[in-house]
């Protein structure tokens, strides 16, 4: 089977690829291959394609990530025609013992693709936009219920308010809740005690002594952080936001926009721009851009099983 999975909500990507390979699998052992297309290319992907000796295994999976040739996207690397029908001849063979995933990160496919439109026809499509507030209230009652928990509405809006829209962040909260919850009834009261309040503070704080390179306070913040077991990929994530945060007023400011009119055009509180300017005095948007391209190669290279997590981290924090 084939499939194209889309959308800006990577925990749900991930979380429908993995079901997908244990579904294929069925408990059996299985040749995984995951390449990315901006990294490796179209065509060592053909090639694995191509290469169907299985080995030890019954069968294989190949996921091809940031497959944005698939997608509306400006800069999207397209496929020569000799290639593009090589591809589509691998995909028409439909061989029962591969699953063919192929991943991006955009919100809009390019539906005139020769490779979305035979996918539509003989594999499978699914969005995953990025989830909105509206949704995410939903979307937290409907997980603890399939998992046999009742919630209280304000324990729901207190989750809300302090993990935003982060699924990943929401998944290791709700993993301890439950685990704590025994009586599988979840209260405010309990959410107060387990839940790791008031994240975003500390990413904010975390960001302005990467700015400030205080070594001391940075790692204060990252091992309080870690006691509170906030998850590697969320601390990722919540910094990319700063620091794209941190370009845009920085931007803004270059242009000749004071404290009062970056805050209106952010819609963001003018303190946070004033202590985020004075920070970056020392700072270009290069250097910015530089941080940002770092945590992206991390959260990759973490998502991608090629170095571990915590290590790459603190040699981040270390290095900055």
């Amino acid at each position: 089977m084939n499939y194209i999975l889309f959308g800006s909500e990577d925990f749900l990507i991930r979380q429908r690829i993995n079901k997908l390979i244990k579904s294929f699998f069925n408990n059996e052992e299985g040749n995984i291959v995951h390449l990315d297309y901006l990294d490796d290319g179209i065509d060592e992907f053909i090639f694995s394609l191509e290469q169907m000796d299985l080995g030890f295994f019954n069968k294989k999976v190949i996921i091809l990530d940031n497959a944005d040739f698939l997608s509306v996207d400006k800069e999207r690397k397209k496929i020569d025609i000799y290639r593009l029908n090589k591809l589509i001849k691998n995909l028409e063979a439909n061989d029962e013992d591969l699953l063919i995933i192929f991943v991006t990160h955009k919100d809009t496919l390019l539906k005139r693709s020769e490779v979305v439109k035979l996918l539509d026809k003989i594999g499978k499509i699914y969005s995953f936009p990025l989830i909105k507030k509206s949704d995410f209230l939903s979307y937290i009652k409907k997980y603890f219920e399939m998992n046999g928990y009742n919630i209280e509405e304000n324990a729901i809006n207190l989750i809300e308010e302090n993990i935003k829209e982060d699924l990943y962040l929401f998944s290791n909260e709700a993993t301890k809740l439950m685990l704590y919850c025994e009586n599988k009834n979840i209260t405010k009261k309990d959410v107060e005690e387990i839940c790791s309040i008031n994240i975003n503070d500390n990413i904010f704080e975390l960001s302005n002594m990467i700015l400030a390179k205080n070594y001391k306070k940075i790692f204060e913040i990252y091992n309080d952080l870690r006691v509170r077991n906030v998850e590697i990929v969320t601390l990722i994530a919540f910094l990319t936001t700063n620091f794209l945060f941190y370009d845009e007023i920085l931007f803004l400011s270059n242009k000749g926009q004071n404290y009062d009119e970056i805050a209106s055009l952010l819609n963001v509180n003018p303190y946070r721009v004033s202590i985020s300017l004075r920070n970056l005095k020392k700072y270009t948007l290069n250097d910015i851009n530089k941080i940002l391209k770092e945590l992206y190669e991390i959260d990759k290279n973490i998502k991608l099983g090629n170095i571990d997590r915590f290590f790459a981290f603190e040699m981040f924090l270390s290095s900055i």
